[in-house]
C-alpha cells in the first residue's frame, strides 16, 4: 500500500495532467504534508477515543454512495439500510477511495473485507416514522451490488475509528454528488426527524451519529480550488451549535459553472446535466449538517481543520456530546 504521502503526490499528479487545479492552489513540500498527514492521525484519534467513552449500541452513519450501490439507472435522495448485516471493502477496492474503474479490486481478506451487523428493528423504525413526518424515503433491505460491497462512506468510518467492525450500523444514504439532490434544508431537517424517533424507540440504546465525508473538494473536476472560507464558515456553525445555519450557508452558495461547456456541466451536475445545488465531494457536507441536526442547538468541539492542496480537499474532524 502506499504512503499517505505518496498517495498524495500521486494524486496531484494525475489530476493535474487533467487540468484538475486552479493556479492559485499551492504545492505543499513533502514536509508540509508529513507535518498535516500526522495533524489527520491525531485528529482521528480524538475521535476514536470519543467513541469508545460513548460506548454506542449502535451507529447511525449519514453518508453518500458514489455509484457503489446504486447506479443512474435508479438512484435515490435519500435511502436507508434495513438488513441484518452487511459487508464491503475497509477503505476501498483499491488504494484509496473506491471508484467505477477501481477494478480487480483487493482480496477479500479480513484486512480489506468485512462484514458489519445492521440493527433492523431501529432502521425500520427510522423507516416507517420518517415516513410519518414526510420523508419518502427508499430502502435496502440488501445490498443491490453485494460484490461490490457497501460503499466507503459506511466502512471507511469504522476502519478509522478503529471499531473493530463490531459496532450494528444504521446507514442512512444522503445523495450528494448527482444532481439532482436534497437540499440542505431538508438534510437538516432529516436529521431532526431522526433525533425525534430516536429518543422515543422503546429500546435502551446508546446512539452515534456519524456524519461522513470530507468538507470542500471537487475530484476530478477541472480547476479545482479549496474554498477554504466557505470550510471555515461551516465549522464556525459546527462551534456554534447552529445546524440550521450551516444548511443556509450551503444552500446559499453560488454555483459557477458553464451550462454551455461539457466539462463544466459534468462537474456541477455529477455527470446528469442537472444542477441543483453544490455537488461533488463538497456535496457531502450534507451528511455533516445531517448529523448536526441531531443535536441541533449543542455546540460542537471542532478538533482541527486541515486544507490539503494535494487534492484539493478540507479535511476536518468535529464531535458533540450529550450529558449521559
Amino acid at each position: 500500500m502506499l504512503s499517505s504521502l505518496d498517495r498524495w503526490e500521486h494524486t496531484r499528479t494525475l489530476r493535474a495532467a487533467k487540468g484538475g487545479f486552479a493556479a492559485d492552489v499551492p504545492v505543499e513540500t513533502r514536509a508540509e504534508m508529513a507535518a498535516k498527514d500526522a495533524r489527520i492521525t491525531a485528529g482521528r484519534a480524538v475521535l476514536r477515543d470519543v467513541v469508545r467513552a460513548a460506548r454506542p449500541d449502535v451507529l447511525i452513519i449519514f453518508g453518500d454512495d458514489q455509484l457503489e450501490q446504486f447506479k443512474l439507472a435508479n438512484f435515490p435522495a435519500l435511502s436507508i439500510f434495513t438488513g441484518e448485516r452487511f459487508s464491503g471493502f475497509t477503505i476501498g477496492p483499491v488504494d484509496g477511495p473506491p471508484a467505477p474503474g477501481d477494478w480487480p479490486p483487493r482480496p477479500r481478506t479480513p484486512e480489506h473485507w468485512q462484514t458489519v451487523e445492521g440493527h433492523p428493528a431501529l432502521a425500520k423504525t427510522l423507516l416507517v416514522e420518517l415516513a410519518a413526518r414526510g420523508f419518502d424515503m427508499a430502502f435496502s433491505a440488501q445490498l443491490p451490488d453485494p460484490e461490490r460491497g457497501m460503499g466507503h462512506a459506511i466502512m471507511r468510518p469504522h476502519t478509522l475509528l478503529e471499531t473493530q467492525f463490531a459496532i450494528p450500523t444504521v446507514p442512512i444514504w444522503i445523495n450528494c454528488y448527482y444532481g439532482p439532490q436534497p437540499s440542505a434544508q431538508r438534510c437538516y431537517g432529516l436529521g431532526r426527524a431522526v433525533r425525534e424517533i430516536i429518543e422515543a424507540f422503546p429500546a435502551d440504546l446508546r446512539v452515534a451519529v456519524i456524519g461522513s465525508g470530507g468538507l470542500w473538494h471537487t475530484p476530478g473536476a477541472g480547476n479545482s480550488i479549496l474554498d477554504e472560507a466557505f470550510d471555515r464558515a461551516i465549522l464556525a456553525e459546527v462551534a456554534a451549535g447552529d445546524a440550521r445555519a450551516m444548511a443556509a450557508a450551503f444552500d446559499a452558495y453560488p454555483i459557477a459553472y458553464d451550462p454551455t461547456d461539457e466539462r463544466s456541466l459534468k462537474d456541477a451536475s455529477g455527470g446528469t446535466g442537472i444542477v441543483s445545488g453544490l455537488g461533488s465531494g463538497t456535496g457531502e457536507v450534507r451528511n455533516w449538517i445531517a448529523a448536526a441536526a441531531t443535536v441541533d442547538g449543542l455546540p460542537g468541539t471542532v478538533v482541527d481543520y486541515i486544507p490539503v492542496y494535494a487534492s484539493p480537499v478540507g479535511i476536518a474532524f468535529a464531535y458533540w456530546t450529550l450529558s449521559a
